[in-house]
């Protein structure tokens, strides 16, 4: 007989401080190295320009050649070893550290509605690096389309990020009782 894995269940099961600081150190250290590694391509702005703001095939290819040209494409494709586990720790962090402010400041059951995001925006950032691999593996399947679903799954990500962060910075404020 298994469990159904609820909302209250997942709180109760990622209310782990040693946990939050385990994977926050982890996430730090994972971040800090995607940084280093994008310092030669323009670092972080030229990553979320691509990711917000590429919306077509022709701005891939863009800048995958202005890299190639520069001799750095290599250094973007060898980035997503790094980022191969970078959502999953940040996943658990995300969701360590909703469950316990939660619980450490009293949340009621309605706010673990917002347990699920920090796993979901891995998945969308796992999902869009998976088409930016598609897209260096073979440039002809360069579309609109998949740049198109590349940006949403960023958008996506994004937008959990930011909900999940200001939760937590939310339950985290001195009058929040």
């Amino acid at each position: 007989m298994t469990v159904p894995m609820t909302t209250g269940r997942l709180r109760t099961a990622f209310n782990l401080p040693w946990l939050l600081c385990l994977s926050g150190l982890v996430f730090l250290l994972s971040q800090t190295l995607l940084g280093l590694a994008f310092a030669p391509l323009g670092g972080p702005d030229t990553l979320l320009r691509m990711q917000l703001g590429f919306t077509s095939a022709d701005a891939y290819v863009a800048q995958f050649q202005a890299w190639e040209e520069a001799g750095l494409l290599g250094v973007y494709q060898a980035h997503f070893m790094l980022d191969a586990l970078h959502p999953f720790w940040y996943a658990i962090f995300g969701t360590c550290a909703l469950a316990v402010v939660f619980s450490w400041r009293g949340a009621g059951a309605a706010w673990d509605r917002l347990l699920p995001l920090p796993m979901l925006s891995g998945l969308l950032d796992v999902l869009e690096n998976s088409v930016q691999r598609v897209f260096l593996a073979e440039p002809l399947l360069i579309t609109d389309g998949l740049a198109r679903l590349s940006w949403l799954c960023s958008l996506g990500k994004w937008t959990l990020v930011l909900v999940y962060v200001l939760a937590v910075l939310y339950w985290l404020l001195p009058l929040r009782r």
